[in-house]
């Protein structure tokens, strides 16, 4: 029989997984607040920082799905789409597609996921389902995205410009449209 003093501890941990969930995309309310990196909401779900107010990316390096080191410091010089997802989420597979096909459209900007999961596995499972080409860093502990501004749910994607710079966020799943919008916004910025 399981006594009533462990009963809080129960509590607090279900609360929290349940706020650690996916983001259905309905609320797009950032729990962060977007912390100091100047976001301006543009749509629902959607943020974007105008060029002289941005702010460079915390760091974000690791071993990929695949096991190899991956830096995202070293794609300095071209923009870079950072999406961070989770095999289960039901909002990150729906998006995932879109991702890819922008991957494969737009060669000049480099894509990298962030695998919040404790195992490689489903994440390479999901990237095999998907056709992901480009490459997802590991993030077992849910350490590496510490500090970068997306929301308590999955998926969370956010653009930097070609200095490292964030200059977007999308909080839920990413539109085609709407991640094609900011990446040629960017372009005209140059």
């Amino acid at each position: 029989m399981v006594g009533l003093a462990g009963a809080p501890a129960a509590l607090a941990l279900a609360v929290g997984l349940g706020l650690s969930g996916c983001s259905t995309g309905s609320n797009p309310v950032d729990a962060t607040g977007g912390g100091s990196f100047g976001f301006v909401q543009q749509s629902a779900g959607q943020d974007f920082v105008p060029p002289a107010e941005r702010k460079p990316a915390p760091e974000l390096a690791g071993d990929t799905l695949t096991g190899e080191k991956l830096d995202v410091a070293s794609l300095r010089g071209k923009p870079v789409v950072i999406n961070f997802w989770a095999s289960w989420c039901a909002p990150c597979r729906e998006e995932t597609p879109h991702l890819v096909e922008l991957a494969r459209q737009r060669p000049g900007v480099e894509f990298v996921g962030v695998n919040e999961e404790p195992r490689t596995s489903p994440g390479l499972a999901f990237a095999r389902d998907y056709s992901v080409s480009y490459p997802s860093i590991s993030d077992k502990n849910g350490i590496l995205s510490a500090g970068w501004p997306i929301s308590l749910g999955l998926p969370s994607t956010v653009v930097l410009d070609a200095k490292g710079q964030i200059a977007a966020r999308f909080t839920g799943p990413v539109s085609s449209e709407g991640l094609a919008g900011v990446l040629d916004q960017m372009a005209a910025e140059t």
